[in-house]
């Protein structure tokens, strides 16, 4: 598993705890404050009927009998206060009602029915209970309306105390669940993990299969993988031996045929040398490894450092200048001949064509990148492609290219690579090979 995998599962489980917490914050909150709402509503009642059991309505005096009220409604300042008005007059109010500065609303109700509501004033936020009842003055009924008043500040205090508690709890149940789903996340990816590295292994040559033990979901692609290895190792092994077989076949009857007189004879001669070389090579490549070549780290640098100096060897009378680009990482996941092969060729067609500078630049991030140029005078854009077909011979074209590029095109082409051929920078031909 990448890690931008187990990242992307880590950001989904971390906006999921941020969500639902938050969310789940918010409900409980609103909900407190609905109940709030209605228990401050049913309070109100209480006093409003206890108001109307001790009040007494005369024909120019409407009072409470026996001081049946709370002590907040003669409390100042207490956030509670009661106040009865008859049409657009107030008659009576309790002493809490004295700094409050609330003006009883004045919208006339039928007989009987009560309204709570929210009413905002320039001297502050109130919930109002409202009645209105018709009351027997003596001789004649008179119509009453009571408001009984609550401020804001009264009613959400419990809620912000509630709150801050509420907050506490939730911070400690969300560093509880990030501590839980963290312990979930490493226990849940530890086997991905552990394959992921077991694979890296058998990349590296490591190990030869994925030994470990696996949860029931991942034994099925353990085994597929192992029976996939097993089964590309005998494919390597039987082409190996089949390869092996004919080269050593073929190389006692050209043995026979450079004894003859006839193979003197230079065209004779030529041909047979390159059959010779080509058993040669194919000798070393079916005994190179035991192991598959896509197991093998090969590091760069040093077998490009040999090289090069081979090739000033070779070609001292060029005083060339290579120049080289390569970090210490960078590896060939392969095998060391075809390495040497590719980058062999490439850089031998190199120095035959350059006038003096050859550059090679060898980079690697998520694919390989190797990188052949040279100051000679090219190659025509008409004849790149046939570089790449076997039988293409060295004096084909000028000044040396063509020779082991249909060799390195399909060495290429075996690691699922690329290679490309284009104008350089130093004036001559570059050869770009792209490796995954």
């Amino acid at each position: 598993m990448s890690l931008s995998l187990k990242l992307r599962q880590m950001l989904v489980s971390i906006f999921l705890l941020l969500f639902l917490l938050p969310s789940s914050f918010i409900a409980i909150d609103r909900a407190f404050y609905t109940q709030l709402l209605t228990s401050a509503e049913q309070k109100m009642e209480v006093h409003m009927y206890a108001i109307l059991s001790e009040l007494s309505v005369t024909e120019d005096k409407v009072e409470l009998l026996n001081n049946a009220l709370t002590p907040d409604f003669y409390r100042p300042d207490s956030g509670l206060s009661a106040y009865i008005t008859h049409e657009q007059d107030l008659v009576w109010q309790s002493d809490s009602s004295l700094n409050q500065h609330f003006i009883p609303p004045i919208e006339a109700l039928p007989p009987g029915e009560h309204l709570f509501r929210q009413v905002i004033q320039p001297s502050g936020s109130f919930w109002v209970l409202s009645i209105s009842l018709l009351f027997d003055a003596e001789e004649y009924t008179r119509p009453l309306t009571v408001h009984i008043v609550q401020t804001n500040e009264r009613l959400i205090a419990p809620q912000q105390t509630f709150r801050a508690t509420l907050i506490q709890w939730f911070i400690g149940i969300g560093l509880m669940l990030l501590l839980l789903m963290l312990l979930a996340y490493y226990w849940t990816t530890k086997p991905l993990s552990r394959l992921d590295h077991e694979i890296r292994r058998v990349e590296n040559g490591s190990q030869e299969q994925l030994n470990a033990r696996y949860p029931a979901e991942l034994s099925i692609i353990k085994e597929d993988l192992n029976l996939l290895l097993a089964n590309q190792n005998r494919q390597k092994q039987r082409y190996r031996h089949h390869l092996s077989d004919l080269a050593h076949a073929l190389k006692t009857p050209v043995a026979v045929l450079q004894t003859s007189a006839l193979s003197q004879q230079p065209e004779l001669k030529e041909q047979l040398d390159r059959i010779t070389s080509m058993i040669e090579h194919q000798l070393k490549r079916a005994a190179s490894s035991g192991q598959d070549v896509w197991k093998k780290q090969i590091e760069i640098k040093p077998r490009l450092e040999k090289l090069i100096s081979a090739l000033s060897k070779i070609y001292r009378d060029k005083n060339l200048a290579i120049n080289i680009e390569c970090a210490e990482h960078c590896a060939f996941r392969g095998d060391e001949t075809d390495l040497m092969e590719i980058l062999g060729n490439l850089m031998d067609n190199a120095c035959k064509a350059c006038q003096q500078q050859v550059t090679v630049t060898i980079k690697q991030s998520q694919h390989l990148m190797l990188c052949i140029e040279d100051d000679g005078p090219g190659v025509p854009q008409e004849k790149r492609q046939a570089l790449f077909e076997r039988g293409t011979r060295l004096d084909t074209y000028q000044d040396g290219h063509g020779v082991g590029l249909a060799i390195v095109a399909e060495l290429v082409q075996s690691y699922s690579g690329t290679l490309e051929i284009d104008d350089s920078d130093l004036g001559g031909a570059r050869f770009t090979v792209y490796l995954s």
